[in-house]
C-alpha cells in the first residue's frame, strides 16, 4: 500500500530557469555558455549542494576559476531566485495528494540559503508538505544512499510504501535499489497516470 509521495524539487515542482535568469540579467551568450559548463552543470554546484563548504567559499572558488566572469557569477548568485519558477500544477497537485490521505515529502539537492529563500518566495506548495531532506543540511546528496536513509529514518518511512519522482535517472536507480517505487519525472500528466495505477 502506498502511503508516501516523495518529490525532487528542481524540474519536478519548479522549473530551474537558470539560463533565462542569466538572459534577464543581461549576460552575453559566451558568459552563459561558460557558466553552464563551469558552474551550473559542474562539480562546483555539486559541492554547494553537498554543503561541506560554505556557499561563499564555492562562489569565491568559481570566481577564481572564471575571473573574466566574476561580476556575472556574483550577480547571478545575488539574484538566484530569478531562476526558480514554480509550476502551476505543483500546489494543487500536492493538496490533492494530501486530501487522499497521503504524506508528501521533499528530497532535494539544494544549497541551504538558496533553499530558505526559495521556501519564502518561490515554493507556494511548501506549507502542504510533511517534511523535507535537503542535501546541503545533511552533507550527503542524491544518489548517495545515505540521504535516502535519512529520509526513511527521520520520518519513519518504509521504502516499499513510497513513490519517488526525480528528473535524473541516476537518482531514480538509487531509490529503486533501496526499495522505493521510483520514476523519472517526465511531466505532470505522465506522473499522475503512474500514481493512478499505483494508488
Amino acid at each position: 500500500m502506498i502511503k508516501n509521495i516523495v518529490f525532487d524539487i528542481g524540474n519536478v515542482l519548479v522549473y530551474f530557469a537558470w539560463k533565462e535568469a542569466m538572459v534577464e540579467l543581461g549576460f552575453s551568450e559566451e558568459a552563459i555558455d561558460t557558466l553552464d559548463k563551469n558552474f551550473i552543470n559542474n562539480e562546483l554546484w555539486d559541492l554547494m549542494d553537498r554543503g561541506r563548504h560554505t556557499e561563499e567559499e564555492i562562489i569565491d572558488l568559481t570566481c577564481k576559476q572564471n575571473p573574466q566572469y566574476e561580476k556575472e557569477i556574483r550577480l547571478f548568485w545575488e539574484n538566484n531566485l530569478l531562476s526558480i519558477e514554480p509550476y502551476e500544477y505543483s500546489k494543487p497537485w500536492i493538496i490533492s495528494l494530501k486530501e487522499k490521505g497521503l504524506k508528501v515529502y521533499l528530497l532535494t539537492n539544494y544549497p541551504d540559503s538558496f533553499f530558505k529563500k526559495s521556501v519564502e518566495h518561490r515554493f507556494p506548495f511548501y506549507p502542504y508538505v510533511d517534511g523535507e531532506v535537503v542535501s546541503s543540511r545533511e552533507k550527503f546528496r542524491k544518489p548517495e544512499k545515505e540521504i535516502y536513509e535519512i529520509l526513511f529514518n527521520r520520518y519513519n518511512i518504509k521504502p516499499e510504501e513510497s513513490v519517488f519522482f526525480d528528473d535524473r535517472p541516476v537518482n531514480i536507480e538509487a531509490a529503486k535499489k533501496l526499495g522505493m517505487h521510483a520514476f523519472v519525472f517526465e511531466g505532470y500528466e505522465k506522473a499522475q497516470l503512474i500514481l493512478n495505477d499505483l494508488l
